[in-house]
């Protein structure tokens, strides 16, 4: 794995700096850079049970300041208590063993699924069991694979990202769509795009991967945090999809970043599944304005 700085260089080679500035240059690793506010190379680190070894998708939770998680093999909704570290279910089993659940939004004292196909899942809060949640579908021609799902109070709706979909084949684009809160139906019609040429322009790799994995509003800069587990990015838009920044992920803290919540001070919490070692829960506090990440 890549080492986020490098050591200091050895004496010899500081004699030969007087001389020689292009061995200065060699002698530097800024390792990976971060978004203003935030410090993505050094989060707090929990570590979460076997039970989230799964764990796709994160909503913040104000009521009482937690966490609410959803897990792909796993039926139920969890809450993780953020103050003394603890994890308890927040329904019981609501969706069948085959759901494939992928993110979640908790808004309007309901809880929406998202799954993979592209269905919302609307779940009571305490939910028993699923006979009060109600199931409502994009119904996109062709294969279609969806994991991210957010709250834009701007058209008062939740977006699905598509990670991977048939009508977006060979347009270097990534399609939003919007499911209706007050209708309870979405958009025929993708309410944006992402433009993945532009991520592979900012980071000067046309081998860039970005397929959304998880998108969450900060609530200080109301801009868009967009994961990309597949090529370890984290990627900064505006509300309609317009690519701001692109930054890579240290693979070392973020193997499998596909979870990301805001608390409403700015922390920033980012959820890592376990495949790759066990899962974790990254919380990245937020720092007052002005005062940039080193």
């Amino acid at each position: 794995m890549k080492k986020l700085f490098q050591t200091k260089c050895p004496a010899w080679i500081g004699i030969i700096l007087v001389y020689t500035v292009t061995l200065s240059a060699g002698c530097k690793q800024h390792g990976y850079d971060t978004p203003e506010g935030y410090d993505t190379n050094k989060p707090i680190k929990m570590e979460l049970g076997k039970v989230l070894n799964e764990i796709s998708g994160l909503s913040y939770n104000k009521d009482d300041s937690s966490l609410l998680a959803i897990s792909d093999s796993k039926e139920k909704i969890f809450s993780i208590r953020l103050k003394n570290k603890k994890l308890k279910d927040f329904t019981d089993k609501v969706v069948g063993p085959d759901s494939d659940l992928e993110d979640l939004v908790y808004s309007d004292s309901m809880v929406y699924l998202l799954s993979s196909p592209g269905v919302i899942k609307a779940v009571p809060p305490g939910a028993k069991d699923s006979s009060g949640v109600r199931t409502y579908e994009l119904n996109l021609p062709g294969q279609n694979d969806f994991e991210s799902l957010y709250y834009d109070a701007s058209v008062k709706g939740l977006i699905a990202v598509c990670k991977s979909c048939a009508s977006d084949k060979g347009l270097h684009q990534r399609s939003a769509y919007r499911f209706d809160l007050e209708t309870k139906s979405f958009d025929s019609a993708a309410l944006f795009t992402f433009n993945t040429s532009t991520v592979d322009e900012q980071l000067k790799d046309k081998d860039a991967k970005f397929d959304p994995s998880g998108i969450a509003v900060n609530p200080i800069n109301k801009r868009l945090y967009v994961l990309s587990s597949s090529g370890n990015l984290l990627i900064v838009a505006d509300n309609r999809g317009k690519i701001i920044e692109t930054h890579k992920l240290n693979p070392d803290d973020y193997p499998q970043a596909e979870g990301i919540a805001f608390a409403p001070n700015g922390d920033m919490y980012i959820s890592n599944e376990g495949k790759y070692g066990k899962p974790t829960l990254l919380h990245i506090p937020y720092r007052q304005a002005g005062k940039k990440n080193k």
